[in-house]
């Protein structure tokens, strides 16, 4: 898209808020006047002194939480995507939004990776990937934050777990089995079939 462009003889500028494009009239017919009023504005978009970017930039992520918290009551997973949103809140909560990127939640994976399965941080992570893609589209969020946080990769899950059947157990299996299955189980046991 152009970001400077002449209707009759007065340029024109277009310029993203928060992912969307807003055209406005420079008043001037004079390039150089209308490259300068658009630099300003850009300005203005980047130091937050429009009301609308004002807001998205001072959001922090506790107030997105609280808002997502809100929408997600209707969910069945309200319980499980409250407490995840609330160990967020405790990591990221004084955090304002727009300075969440790829470093710091990918620095963050790596500390949890300590003390927590991949599995566990995967589930964090999407509710935050969601919890942003909501802020974006409530406008608590910009298009360059959604950017940075879809970045981050999931961990690959090998949360697999090998068990064996306790001596109890596998008695306790074969007295449960109907006569006809008892000799099929006890040759499954004893030679280890699946």
């Amino acid at each position: 898209m152009k970001r400077l462009y002449k209707r009759g003889k007065v340029y024109w500028m277009g310029f993203r808020l928060n992912g969307k494009l807003y055209r406005e009239n420079t008043r001037t017919t004079f390039l150089k006047e209308a490259e300068y009023i658009l630099a300003c504005r850009r300005k203005q978009i980047q130091d937050g002194e429009i009301a609308e970017a004002k807001r998205i930039k001072n959001c922090k992520v506790a107030d997105l939480a609280k808002d997502y918290l809100k929408w997600a009551e209707r969910q069945k997973s309200y319980r499980d995507k409250k407490l995840r949103v609330n160990q967020l809140v405790k990591k990221f909560g004084n955090l304002k939004v727009g300075d969440l990127n790829t470093k710091i939640i990918e620095q963050w994976q790596s500390e949890r990776l300590k003390r927590n399965k991949p599995a566990t941080i995967n589930r964090l992570l999407t509710v935050l990937k969601h919890m942003i893609n909501k802020g974006t589209d409530w406008q608590m969020a910009t298009e360059e934050t959604h950017k940075q946080v879809r970045k981050v990769k999931l961990l690959k899950e090998n949360n697999t777990r090998l068990r064996f059947l306790a001596i109890e157990e596998c008695q306790t299996l074969i007295d449960c089995c109907k006569d006809h299955l008892k000799p099929i189980v006890t040759v499954a046991l004893h030679t280890g079939m699946r």
